[in-house]
């Protein structure tokens, strides 16, 4: 609950509310998420709202429910006028999917990859193949060589945005159950959980403040009346 507190110019305190300092402003997905709106916060600066995360399902992005087990994050980078620019961050996956996955008699496969896309973004991708049968070691350990040369391989080709879409999208997995399932039976693959680690070609953080509402206007020149008055 937002402080109620002011001084008059004799020190008789004057309940005031500072919610109605504040501005409003639209969270907005970057536009190779398609600029659909995540929300709305408050702040009485714009410039305090660069840095905040906000998450969402990516089945709210796709309206596809078979995604909703899928958690996307993203990281305020900009504001311009009240609508508040975001970039991509990483992406999870719910302990309860991936628990519900794994089954008696089968193997599962796990790679962690640092990679570099070719526009300078640098991403810790986390990948899990599970196959129809259980694997020998001599299997596993080429699943993985095959896993983590795919995901490398896509990233070195591809921008920040293509890779994140294939990613997400099941381009990356499908890919690697394709090239995997030549050594063995596979089940199903995930990227289950992505983390940008260090940003590319990005622009710089813009910030707009936006016109302030009447209400805010007029508490300021309250104050500053007081002020004088003291």
């Amino acid at each position: 609950m937002a402080r109620m507190k002011a001084r008059s110019g004799k020190g008789r305190r004057v309940a005031r509310d500072t919610w109605k300092t504040k501005s409003w402003y639209e969270i907005r997905t970057p536009q190779s998420f398609g600029g659909d709106l995540l929300g709305t916060t408050p702040a009485n600066d714009p410039s305090n709202l660069l840095g905040r995360v906000t998450e969402t399902s990516l089945k709210d992005l796709t309206n596809d429910h078979s995604k909703h087990m899928v958690r996307l994050y993203f990281k305020i980078d900009g504001v311009a006028g009240n609508n508040a620019t975001t970039q991509f961050v990483g992406h999870n996956t719910t302990r309860e999917y991936l628990k519900s996955l794994v089954r008696r008699r089968r193997s599962k496969i796990v790679t962690i990859t640092d990679i570099r896309t070719k526009d300078g973004y640098k991403i810790r991708v986390k990948a899990m193949v599970l196959t129809a049968v259980r694997a020998r070691d001599h299997h596993k350990t080429d699943i993985r060589k095959k896993m983590e040369q795919i995901i490398v391989n896509m990233a070195r080709n591809s921008t920040f945005p293509e890779f994140v879409q294939a990613m997400l999208l099941g381009g990356l997995g499908s890919k690697i159950y394709a090239t995997c399932k030549k050594i063995m039976p596979m089940k199903r693959v995930e990227i289950y959980k992505s983390e940008v680690m260090e940003f590319g070609k990005s622009a710089t953080p813009v910030v707009e403040a936006p016109a302030k509402t009447e209400e805010a206007v007029e508490e300021v020149k309250e104050e500053t009346v007081e002020k004088q008055t003291e």
